[in-house]
C-alpha cells in the first residue's frame, strides 16, 4: 500500500492506495499549522483504515509548490523519514 501526500492549490490530500485502486482520502486546508495536520491526519487515515506503518510500503509526495515552500519541505521531510525508518527497521541504532 502506499500513501499519496498530494498539496495542490492551497488543499492536502493524503491518499491511501493499493497499487492502482485509490481505497481512501483524507483532505484538509494548507495553514500555518501543516506540520500537526499532517501527522494527526496520516495517523487518522491509518487508525480509519485499521492499518500501521508496517503495512504501507512506500510515500510519496506530489505537489504544485516550489521547493522553497515549507508545506513542501514538511511534507518532503515525512516522506524522507518514513523511508528512512523502513530502511532501518531491522538495524539497531
Amino acid at each position: 500500500m502506499q500513501i499519496i501526500i498530494e498539496i495542490k492549490n492551497k488543499i492536502t490530500k493524503l491518499i491511501l492506495k493499493n497499487g492502482s485502486q485509490k481505497l481512501d482520502e483524507l483532505i484538509f486546508a494548507v495553514g500555518e499549522n501543516i506540520s500537526e495536520k499532517l501527522l494527526s491526519n496520516f495517523d487518522a487515515l491509518l487508525k480509519k483504515n485499521k492499518l500501521t506503518l508496517e503495512d504501507i510500503d512506500n510515500v510519496e509526495v506530489k505537489t504544485d509548490l516550489g521547493d522553497t515552500f515549507t508545506s513542501r519541505r514538511i511534507a518532503e521531510a515525512m516522506k524522507n523519514a518514513f523511508d528512512w525508518t523502513r530502511k532501518n527497521k531491522s538495524q539497531k541504532i
